[in-house]
């Protein structure tokens, strides 16, 4: 079988879908994987066909990281703006690249992947990555910098996200569509997430909502988790001294990389711990460096967090996975999107404090959060018993029979 798989997004939107890639290649199928051009080298790499759509990912977040952080009007005018434009290099691209495949699978910020399967006459499936995309009471849409307890408050955000959502998108969508000779659509988020979307969550890390009208199936997270050997310098400092802190926020942009620098420099100080800080897309931890803190590169988190004495990390879906399966307690700084979602996860299931959104973040309250969460013992044990129910569930490689049917 040859599978179109469809991904747009920041390197925890692409990589689940390589490690999908990886395992469809392995047994037998063959792979065309459409993403940003910051992937092409990991594409092929994993022996993938790459096509190449859109602008760089990481040079529009680096580019935009005020707009991104103000969590106001100049934020969703960026996101707008992306939008138009990804929906124009998806259409562009997409549908010829479906003509010869036989299975279309989308996830990230994919908008034309159901028009492009429809047009070819083959079966499309959205994959998500949190529940937070379906329309439930249970939880406040993935959209919002915050998550709600209130089912009738989440109702009525569900309502209008809906509205919004087909505002924006629904007209850009339906004119491409007449180009290529189909159907208007009425609703743009069923129509985005197909008729049965796949929620590649751990059931015992996320709860799935039984009260909403999108059908779904669940599957095990994506996010690839091999022990792969970390770099010899890595090695040596952890074997130097106690464990140590991480503190890393993944693919997310900072408008002042220096400041955010700082800000994590003085907490650990004040903790007196020795610290790894992962650079990140937003360039974390230039300049002098003290004696205790080793400034990273991205190295396979499998392999590092159960060797750390806390993990810091902005809440996207495969680090939470992951920091999860370690049985190391966890502090989340939720940025964006599903990110306050599983901040609020980690909370419920008490392997972490309340998240500590991205705004709020200053050193008084992350030096605070880090000492109150390495003394609390209890914190420890529910992280060690998240991990033994993670580990209980099997083998993480996905089901492609589950995945394609």
């Amino acid at each position: 079988m040859r599978i179109l798989i469809a991904v747009e997004g920041t390197r925890g939107d692409v990589y689940p879908m390589l490690a999908l890639a990886r395992h469809a290649l392995a047994h037998g199928h063959e792979v065309r994987l459409v993403a940003p051009p910051d992937f092409g080298d990991d594409v092929r790499a994993c022996g993938a066909e790459f096509v190449s759509m859109g602008v760089s990912v990481r040079e529009f977040i680096i580019g935009h990281a005020a707009a991104l952080h103000s969590r106001g009007p100049q934020m969703f005018a960026e996101m707008k703006k992306w939008g138009d434009e990804s929906i124009v290099s998806q259409f562009a691209v997409l549908p010829d690249a479906a003509r010869d495949c036989d299975y279309v699978l989308a996830a990230g910020t994919i908008l034309a992947a159901s028009s492009a399967a429809e047009l070819a006459g083959i079966p499309y499936r959205f994959i998500a990555y949190t529940p937070a995309l379906l329309p439930s009471c249970e939880h406040t849409p993935a959209m919002l910098p915050f998550q709600l307890r209130s089912r009738l408050a989440n109702r009525a955000l569900w309502w209008l996200s809906e509205k919004a959502m087909n505002a924006a998108v629904r007209r850009d969508l339906n004119r491409k569509r007449a180009e290529l000779g189909l159907a208007p659509i009425r609703d743009a988020i069923r129509h985005v997430l197909s008729e049965r979307p796949l929620i590649a969550v751990d059931h015992a890390l996320a709860r799935m909502p039984d009260d909403g009208s999108i059908r779904f199936e669940q599957i095990r997270c994506l996010h690839p988790h091999r022990p792969d050997p970390l770099p010899p310098k890595l090695e040596a400092f952890l074997e130097q001294g106690p464990k140590p802190v991480y503190l890393g926020f993944g693919s997310m942009p900072d408008p002042d990389p220096a400041r955010t620098t700082e800000r994590l420099f003085d907490a650990i100080r004040r903790l007196g711990s020795r610290a790894l800080i992962s650079r990140g897309w937003a360039g974390l931890g230039e300049g002098p460096v003290p004696e205790d803190i080793l400034v990273i590169d991205p190295v396979p988190h499998s392999s590092l967090f159960p060797r750390t004495a806390l993990i810091v990390h902005h809440g996207g879906a495969g680090t939470t996975h992951t920091a999860a399966r370690s049985g190391v307690p966890q502090i989340v700084v939720p940025h964006v999107l599903d990110q306050f979602y599983f901040a609020r996860r980690i909370a419920d299931l008490g392997v972490g404090p309340p998240g500590i959104p991205r705004a709020g973040l200053s050193v008084e309250r992350l030096s605070e959060t880090l000492r109150a969460t390495l003394d609390n013992e209890h914190l420890e044990r529910r992280a060690s018993e998240l991990a033994l129910a993670l580990a209980e569930l099997g083998p993480t490689d996905p089901d492609l029979d589950r995945v394609l049917a």
